[in-house]
C-alpha cells in the first residue's frame, strides 16, 4: 500500500469524526474552472472535495466538485487563501491550499477537530477513558512544473515518514539546501523558508 494511503487509514482512525478546516462563514470568493470561467460571489468549503458558493447573500447556494475547478480563492477579510484539487497518490485527490508557488509549490490540507473520550465494554459493563481533547493536523505537500502528483513530505503528527530524509531526497539538486536540512539548520517547521530558499537560491548555486 503506499505510504500516505496508509497514512490516511492510520489518521482516520486516530480522528474519526474529523471534519475539513474551512472557513466558519461564507467569505468573499472566486471560483476559477478549468475552462478559463471566473465567478465572484461568497464561499466556503464544504465536506472535502466541494465549496458552495453563491453570488450574493439573497442566492441560493449551488455545490461545485473541486474537480470542475482549477482553483478556488477565499478570503475571509483578513487574507486570501487558494485553494486547489491535486492528486497526491495514483488513484487519490485531495483539496490542498496553495502556500508559496515558483520554481517548486507548496501546499498544506489541515485537519481540525474534537477527539472526544473512549468507552471501553467489560465484563461488569463499561467506563469512559481518556479525556476529550481539540487537534489540528497539518500535512505537507510539494510539486514541481509538470509532476502530476505531488509529494508528501510529512504532517506535524505520528505515523508520517521521515521528514529530513524525504525532503532532502526531493531537493537532492540543490546540494546547499540538502547541508541546511540535514545539520538541522532548517526543520520542518521551516518548510515555507525551505522552499523559498529553493526557489529563490539553489537556481543561482548550480550556476
Amino acid at each position: 500500500m503506499h505510504p500516505f494511503k496508509i497514512f490516511s487509514a492510520l489518521l482516520l482512525i486516530m480522528t474519526l469524526g474529523f471534519q475539513t478546516e474551512s472557513t466558519a462563514q461564507k467569505s468573499k470568493a472566486t471560483l476559477i474552472f478549468k475552462d478559463g470561467t471566473t465567478i465572484q460571489g461568497l464561499a466556503k468549503l464544504s465536506g472535502i472535495d466541494k465549496v458552495k458558493f453563491k453570488r450574493n447573500k439573497k442566492e441560493k447556494a449551488t455545490k461545485y466538485h473541486f474537480s470542475e475547478l482549477k482553483k478556488a480563492i477565499i478570503n475571509d477579510g483578513e487574507a486570501s487563501s487558494t485553494y486547489v484539487y491535486a492528486k497526491v497518490d495514483i488513484d487519490t485527490y485531495k483539496v490542498l491550499e496553495e502556500i508559496t508557488i515558483g520554481k517548486v509549490n507548496l501546499y498544506s490540507m489541515e485537519f481540525s477537530g474534537y477527539s472526544g473520550p473512549v468507552y471501553m465494554a467489560g465484563p461488569n459493563g463499561g467506563s469512559w477513558t481518556g479525556m476529550g481533547h481539540s487537534y489540528n493536523i497539518k500535512n505537507l505537500f510539494v510539486s514541481r512544473e509538470g509532476e502530476e502528483i505531488v509529494t508528501h513530505l510529512g504532517s506535524n503528527q505520528l505515523f508520517t515518514k521521515n521528514f529530513k530524509k524525504a525532503a532532502s531526497t526531493y531537493f537532492k539538486d540543490c546540494p546547499e539546501l540538502v547541508k541546511k536540512i540535514q545539520n538541522k539548520k532548517l526543520k520542518k517547521r521551516d518548510i515555507k523558508d525551505i522552499v523559498e530558499f529553493y526557489n529563490n537560491q539553489c537556481q543561482q548555486l548550480a550556476k
